[in-house]
């Protein structure tokens, strides 16, 4: 016995994938959107030399750590913790913070390695109070440097 149409069974009803099909799938990103290995925090070394030896700045969502470089260029490394929410949540979050660091603070950034902590509230927090966190960030540190 098969499926009587063109979709197997188990691609039907409950059993269904509500994602993207494969010939619908998202492109990468590109080029100008993504941000390069050499510019992200990703050796546990590297994070623990910021976490230990760097500065610390604490708002309502966020805990920014930074410290000098010596690469020449803005690094930014994310910490991201469950919190108990959804991993759905989690990435949504690593995401938008990102996507904000790569908008907003890199192109202003001097070459200081960056780690952002979210802190639970994060989770609940909207774009625009994450991004005018990291905003406010900018500005004290700019003028105190």
């Amino acid at each position: 016995m098969g499926s009587s149409g063109p979709v197997a069974a188990t691609e039907e009803g409950p059993q269904a994938a509500h994602g993207l099909a494969a010939i619908e799938a998202r492109r990468l990103l590109t080029p100008s959107a993504r941000i390069p290995r050499a510019h992200r925090l990703a050796r546990a070394s590297d994070i623990r030399r910021c976490l230990t030896q760097g500065r610390r700045r604490r708002f309502d969502h966020l805990d920014m750590i930074w410290t000098d470089n010596t690469t020449g260029h803005p690094r930014m490394g994310l910490i991201v913790a469950k919190f108990q929410s959804s991993a759905v949540a989690r990435n949504r979050l690593r995401r938008r913070l990102r996507e904000l660091w790569r908008l907003e603070l890199q192109p202003h950034q001097p070459a200081w390695d960056l780690v952002i902590r979210a802190r639970r509230e994060a989770y609940g927090a909207t774009y625009p109070a994450l991004r005018d966190e990291l905003r406010a960030w900018r500005r004290a540190t700019l003028a105190a440097s």
